[in-house]
């Protein structure tokens, strides 16, 4: 374990009145792509839910001292921005424990939900999706977040959704090319690909690529789901373990077959015991290098 404890840089956290009937909640109000990915009709869903209060507990069961609040990709500027209070609740009750990011949708709106969410006390955006949001590299409202979070050194975590993978309900596509233009845009902005990248640091082997994504970070969010654990070292080898970031996704179910509840434990107890990893490269994944993100 890092000195200073675990930074999971990927959680997700929501209100009461959500958990109690997510569908209905969603469909109330127009969220359907959200409905699809945690409440698929006639499927278990492996979303789980959490209070401030369990979260912490699970942290510290599991050696976790502080956790990234992530916003969701909602489709509606209002949705963002009763999020981001939500988030801004959460860090108030454990503010050396919680971190929060921004919901955010990228629309003429952009820079006074950016403003307000700061003014909240959060610090980064994200989680964005590209196509759940309808925007691009050249979208003006991306422009101007890329630029308001360069001025202000806001980190940017984007969806990515895997590039060769299998569907699954509520899958939108996310081109790993317009991820490229977005990094060579905003040579500056510190954005970091969920999920692995979609695969996107495999293609760092070409030299000019490598030059763009120097500012790029991939986390770990969901890995469990998507691959075995011999992704970590593919990846460490392809660019590096220092731009690499753990996330756990929590409190989704990562391991559905062995969980009836959301747990951190058994994705931590993977990496450590699984991915052959020595210390320092734990130190750098676990805590060191989003600690450098947010410097």
């Amino acid at each position: 374990m890092s000195r200073t404890g675990i930074i999971d840089c990927h959680t997700h956290c929501y209100p009461p009145e959500v958990a109690a009937n997510p569908r209905a909640w969603a469909e109330a109000h127009n969220e359907l792509h959200w409905a699809e990915l945690v409440a698929p009709e006639g499927k278990v869903s492996i979303q789980d839910w959490s209070s401030p209060e369990s979260m912490l507990t699970e942290m510290d069961a599991n050696g976790v001292e502080k956790a990234v609040l992530l916003g969701w990709y909602w489709e509606h500027e209002l949705t963002c921005r009763w999020h981001n209070r939500e988030i801004a609740n959460w860090v108030q009750k454990a503010p050396e424990r919680f971190i929060g990011f921004a919901s955010i949708y990228p629309n003429e709106n952009v820079v006074d939900q950016l403003e307000t969410a700061k003014a909240l006390g959060l610090r980064g955006v994200g989680e964005l999706h590209n196509g759940a949001q309808n925007f691009a590299s050249d979208s003006p409202a991306w422009i101007a977040l890329a630029d308001w979070c360069v001025a202000n050194h806001w980190p940017v975590n984007l969806h990515a959704t895997e590039a060769a993978g299998h569907d699954h309900p509520g899958s939108i596509e996310t081109p790993l090319k317009d991820f490229v233009r977005k990094a060579e845009a905003h040579p500056k902005l510190k954005l970091i690909l969920a999920h692995w990248g979609g695969g996107l640091p495999f293609f760092e082997a070409n030299p000019r690529l490598r030059k763009a994504l120097k500012n790029v970070y991939y986390d770990t969010a969901a890995s469990p789901l998507l691959y075995d654990a011999s992704v970590f070292r593919s990846v460490i080898d392809a660019v590096g373990c220092e731009k690499i970031l753990y996330g756990s996704d929590f409190p989704l179910r990562v391991y559905p077959r062995k969980q009836t509840r959301a747990q951190m434990q058994h994705f931590l107890d993977a990496i450590r015991d699984e991915t052959q990893l020595n210390s320092g490269e734990l130190d750098a994944i676990f805590s060191k290098n989003f600690e450098r993100l947010l410097e």
